[in-house]
């Protein structure tokens, strides 16, 4: 019998399937917009699920799960946790056509954020006409509130073709940044260092050599060492090795960090500056 699939928290609905399938149609697929536009949707893990099935299921390669779950530790996954994966336009059933039955196929809502109006949905995110979205949304009008939520469509519950799923932007260098998130977790269990955590503005270098991929220059943390850096906004958590000390005379004291592109792309920034929060070992 199947058992209670929706986990309502404030602002969120999780799908958890069950133990042998990752969607059901008494789920609902909640999605918002990334920072790049794309489509994400957190699963929430249940118990007999593991990584790999979950990105074979959404037709996603274990390094596009790394880039969306920067932060995730694969060897150490439980019930509960949400995994982001990316849910691509194709995927969405957006019309009832010929023999399409709602009740074999599990619902799609977008979750409205502040500055979204018809034509974005319409043109920009799901390519279906404003009339569809408003009678979906039962508008009377043509505003949008933000957390509403709307229906847009339907998805399959026998997962999504790999071939669907975009490759791009995916950065070619995902091992790399895997490899600096195991070297931060080494350098913290196995000489048993003290965590240290502050937070502040980082700063966007886009003019610097690119030689190095992932890196940064920060006060405190020691030379040669890994630090994590976190960006509130997008909800991303990346990894990058300290190359020196923030020049004294360059910025203001509440400059925390200076940023290599690649490693600032990966945060999702937008501006030259934004704000950021460091986990380092020392």
């Amino acid at each position: 019998m199947w058992k209670l699939l929706l986990l309502f928290l404030p602002g969120y609905v999780f799908a958890t399937g069950d133990s042998l399938r990752y969607l059901t149609p008494r789920d609902t697929v909640t999605i918002t917009i990334g920072a790049n536009e794309e489509k994400i949707f957190e699963h929430q893990i249940e118990k007999g699920q593991t990584i790999f099935s979950l990105a074979k299921f959404y037709g996603l390669s274990m390094d596009a799960i790394r880039y969306l779950n920067p932060s995730l530790n694969f060897d150490a996954v439980s019930p509960n946790q949400r995994i982001k994966v990316t849910i691509p336009n194709r995927a969405i059933i957006r019309y009832r056509e010929a023999k399409f039955n709602p009740r074999w196929n599990t619902p799609v809502y977008y979750r409205v954020k502040k500055g979204d109006n018809l034509f974005r949905l319409s043109s920009v995110y799901f390519r279906m006409p404003e009339d569809t979205i408003k009678a979906r949304a039962k508008l009377k009008g043509g505003s949008l509130q933000p957390g509403q939520l709307i229906q847009i469509g339907w998805i399959s519950p026998l997962g999504i073709p790999s071939d669907w799923q975009t490759r791009t932007p995916l950065p070619a260098s995902l091992k790399k940044v895997a490899d600096l998130k195991g070297k931060f977790d080494r350098y913290g269990v196995g000489k048993k260092k003290q965590e240290v955590k502050n937070q502040g503005i980082a700063v966007w270098q886009k003019e610097a050599p690119a030689a190095r991929n992932y890196y940064a220059l920060h006060d405190k943390a020691p030379l040669n060492s890994i630090i994590e850096i976190s960006n509130p906004v997008t909800k991303r958590t990346v990894y990058a090795e300290v190359l020196g000390k923030i020049p004294a005379t360059a910025y203001s004291t509440n400059v925390v960090a200076i940023l290599s592109p690649n490693t600032a792309k990966l945060l999702g920034a937008k501006d030259e500056q934004f704000f950021v929060k460091i986990k380092y070992f020392k």
